[in-house]
């Protein structure tokens, strides 16, 4: 007897081979027998006229706190997301800063968690591996937090060797207790204040424990190529896998196409690099104002928001936007969406936001940092389209949502619910730019064989039964800028561990994700 049986569906088993049609049953959250004709199960799905996929996985995930908030992570659920990928931009939620104060914390403090959880990678995960939640998460540790937990506020500057060798030792730590690897985070803070020999220095223990490097990049508009250039030297360096976080390339006056950086990564791993990328389905970005329109100097040291009541360090932030966006750039392209003490911002252009309050572009942005304490976040709409079809069409291009999980958000960004409806219903069933078969590829299967995680990615006798059912011809995402509410339609079933804990792009509420570890 199964658990579970799906009969007759199309099954697009995520090898990137042609579809078939046959029955799936499943025992012990496991794929028992994929054939036909299979009967004997506890529980029927009836996938006439349905396709049948591994479960969507998530490539560049930011759930890395999601066991202390939203253990449900409903926004990957009701999208077909069955394993996610955290720990990204080099920000992980351990090892602990030096200067953590447990009585003033954003994360834990209203929740009656021991920080001590917290002090090392492994022992997060060996807490987390204990808290029922909605999808699978594997961990990267964030080179950021390594620096912090090394360095403290005291950031920019180079470490010294003592603390170099400390943060090699943490990150040893964390790859030996389960991490996949180690994420940078060069555009920001503290990451931007390492140069490339300090990464080369950690990278040389990825090479030790077999880990992964992925890598928000130093530069992703006018200087893109040097930024991507300094990633693709230090995956050289160390002969390891990595995998350029959320590929793009910023409109910008040098008028740089995402083409060029797909290039010198095919060149690269022509001469033997191995390098991956991911893409989410979007023309906009989304990140803090203070990474976007605030210099690395006036971040440092945890300074930001003092430094912005300062009329001369204004001026200094000022000449950066001129000196970065152009001098006539009026901001438009950028749209509040999270803004806790300035709720007249959320939902509104930069732009307008100057006008309704009489002051100039400059003045609107630093004082809703300011107002927020430096917590406030944007859309940037500084990609077009036809670049956004390009990566989407790299055969190495894997596909992300780039977001956490955020519980009731109405403005957001809406790769947060729909990236995935998005990439397979309008990219691959709508445009063509990919075939179906090629697509469910890369959503599932490409990401398993890129970060090593057993068991997943494919529909296969042994494998786990992390399975998504769902229309071919109606799948698609209705998330918007300003309404991330509604996810996507033709979702019919999802199912992580071999239990249904989605029907109609509805979480149930069923908490069966695993914390995966690394495996040699």
């Amino acid at each position: 007897m199964y658990d579970i049986i799906i009969k007759g569906g199309k099954i697009i088993d995520g090898s990137g081979g042609e579809p078939y049609f046959a029955d799936i049953a499943i025992k012990d959250g496991k794929i028992s027998k994929i054939s036909e004709n299979i009967d004997g199960g506890d529980t029927v799905i009836n996938a006439e006229g349905l396709v049948v996929t591994p479960g969507f996985i998530d490539s560049h995930s930011h759930a890395d706190n999601a066991v202390f908030t939203y253990p449900d992570m409903k926004e990957k659920v009701e999208q077909g997301i069955t394993t996610a990928i955290a720990g990204q931009c080099g920000s992980s939620p351990a090892p602990l800063p030096t200067y953590y104060d447990k009585n003033n914390d954003k994360m834990l403090g209203n929740l009656g968690k021991e920080y001590d959880i917290l002090k090392t990678m492994g022992s997060f995960i060996e807490y987390s591996s204990k808290v029922p939640q909605g999808c699978n998460i594997a961990h990267f540790v964030g080179h950021g937090e390594l620096r912090k937990a090394v360095m403290g506020y005291d950031d920019n500057r180079e470490p010294t060797k003592e603390e170099l060798e400390k943060m090699k030792e943490l990150l040893r730590d964390a790859m030996n207790t389960g991490a996949f690897g180690m994420s940078l985070g060069l555009y920001y803070s503290p990451g931007c204040y390492a140069k490339t020999e300090e990464v080369n220095e950690l990278a040389k223990v990825l090479k030790e424990t077999n880990g992964l490097i992925s890598a928000h990049i130093r530069n992703e508009g006018k200087d893109v190529i040097e930024a991507t250039e300094e990633f693709i030297n230090i995956i050289k360096a160390a002969g390891i896998r990595g995998v350029h976080s959320h590929i793009k390339a910023f409109i910008s006056d040098k008028n740089i196409k995402v083409k060029t950086l797909f290039e010198m990564i095919d060149k690269a791993n022509a001469e033997g690099a191995d390098i991956y990328c991911d893409v989410y389905p979007y023309v906009a970005s989304h990140t803090s104002l203070g990474a976007t329109f605030v210099p690395a100097e006036l971040r440092a040291n945890g300074k930001m928001v003092e430094n912005l009541k300062d009329p001369e360090k204004r001026e200094i932030a000022k000449k950066f936007i001129i000196d970065t966006y152009g001098k006539n750039n009026d901001l438009s392209w950028t749209l509040v969406v999270s803004a806790k003490n300035r709720p007249d911002a959320i939902g509104k252009r930069i732009n307008q936001i100057a006008k309704d309050r009489g002051c100039d572009v400059y003045d609107a942005v630093f004082d809703i940092i300011v107002d927020c304490n430096g917590i406030a976040r944007a859309c940037y709409f500084r990609m077009n389209e036809a670049d956004v079809e390009t990566a989407i069409k790299y055969p190495k291009a894997m596909i992300c949502t780039d977001s956490s999980v955020s519980k009731g958000a109405t403005t957001y960004h809406p790769r947060l619910r729909a990236s995935f409806p998005r990439a397979i219903g309008r990219y691959a069933r709508d445009k063509q730019l990919v075939p179906m078969p090629e697509m469910i590829r890369r959503v599932t299967s490409l990401p398993a064989y890129v970060y090593g995680l057993t068991g997943k990615g494919l529909l296969k006798e042994g494998y786990d039964a992390d399975i998504c059912v769902f229309s071919e011809e109606k799948f698609i995402d209705r998330a918007e800028y300003t309404d991330c509410t509604r996810g996507c339609e033709g979702l019919n079933y999802v199912l992580v561990s071999g239990q249904i804990v989605a029907e109609n792009a509805i979480h149930n509420g069923k908490l069966c994700g695993k914390i995966l570890r690394k495996n040699g």
